[in-house]
């Protein structure tokens, strides 16, 4: 939800600048994954918000991750509670994500292909694209067959797409 990242940026520009300054990137990756996952679980964070008081969810929170969670971390679920931003931590942790991918001078790619890619493809699609971002590059790949052929390549906001099906369409909607 756009809403919920708009939220959830400053948050994450300011933990991030927390982790640069401490050299805790990958523990605060860490740590707001384990927040992530408990914070999307939907009866969980109702009880969240059923509880007596901001300090009573927060204490809920840093009881349920035991052990995940250093002194920096507790305090961030503190802040959170106050306001009761639970529900934005998924958010949260995935601006710090691209945050982190940003800093590391890393791009993620995403390619959806009518068949499955060999690691042929792969390799001469991330060289193109590292040559391309001056980056290293992080693919994933998934397969989708009403494509036809060709595949779509979303890089941030950006998207190419160089399948079949769309140009089909566009044909289509032209001879219409």
């Amino acid at each position: 939800m756009a809403e919920n990242l708009t939220i959830a940026r400053p948050y994450a520009q300011a933990v991030f600048a927390t982790a640069v300054e401490h050299n805790s990137i990958d523990k605060w990756l860490n740590m707001l994954n384990a927040m992530s996952c408990a914070c999307s679980d939907e009866s969980f964070l109702a009880s969240l918000k059923n509880a007596s008081s901001p300090d009573v969810a927060s204490d809920n929170l840093i009881k349920l991750l035991d052990g995940l969670l250093d002194e920096y971390g507790q305090n961030f679920v503190k802040i959170l509670g106050e306001n009761f931003r639970f529900e934005v931590v998924p958010e949260i942790f995935e601006e710090f994500t691209r945050l982190k991918n940003e800093h590391d001078n890393v791009v993620v790619a995403h390619v959806t292909s009518a068949r499955k890619l060999t690691k042929t493809d792969e390799k001469a699609l991330i060289a193109k694209l590292s040559a391309k971002y001056n980056s290293a590059v992080k693919l994933t790949t998934s397969v989708d067959r009403s494509l036809i052929g060709g595949a779509i390549l979303k890089i941030g906001d950006e998207v190419i797409d160089a399948s079949v099906k769309t140009s089909l369409d566009s044909l289509s909607s032209t001879l219409k």
